[in-house]
């Protein structure tokens, strides 16, 4: 019976030690598509990277990052051309309402933005630290 107790211990420490040291990036794609089905707009997240791509099917002028609550931008920039990168270290972990201004019309999708890059850069600084003070 403790061989059993025991085995079910360690394997349970085990799973539990590896599943939160797994360092698998995640990639999120948001699509928003027009009334016709075609991509309007394509935003590409990468929890290892500190910026999210934007790409347009058109042209766009400028592109704001809006509070849901309150419907106010949180952060705004200009553009030129069909693509641009929008840095995620300016903004708090939460969902905002994403505007893209093109000549013709105003694309609006939802985004996310996490804390998981901020949080493994915590935790990768704490075990540094941890090391530091053991040698």
């Amino acid at each position: 019976m403790k061989k059993a107790v025991f085995t079910i211990v360690v394997s349970l420490v085990a799973m539990v030690t590896f599943a939160q040291t797994s360092d698998v990036p995640q990639r999120l794609k948001y699509v928003t598509t027009g009334p016709d089905g075609s991509v309007a707009m394509t935003i590409i997240d990468d929890s290892r990277e500190d910026v999210m791509k934007l790409e347009s099917a058109n042209n766009f002028y400028k592109y704001q990052i809006l509070d849901p609550r309150t419907s106010q931008p949180v952060y705004s920039a200009h553009n030129k051309g069909k693509a641009c990168e929008i840095d995620k270290s300016k903004l708090a972990a939460g969902t905002y309402n994403l505007k893209l201004y093109t000549s013709n019309f105003v694309i609006t999708s939802k985004i996310t933005v996490s804390a998981t890059r901020k949080l493994r850069e915590s935790i990768k600084a704490d075990q540094t630290l941890a090391s530091n003070i053991n040698d």
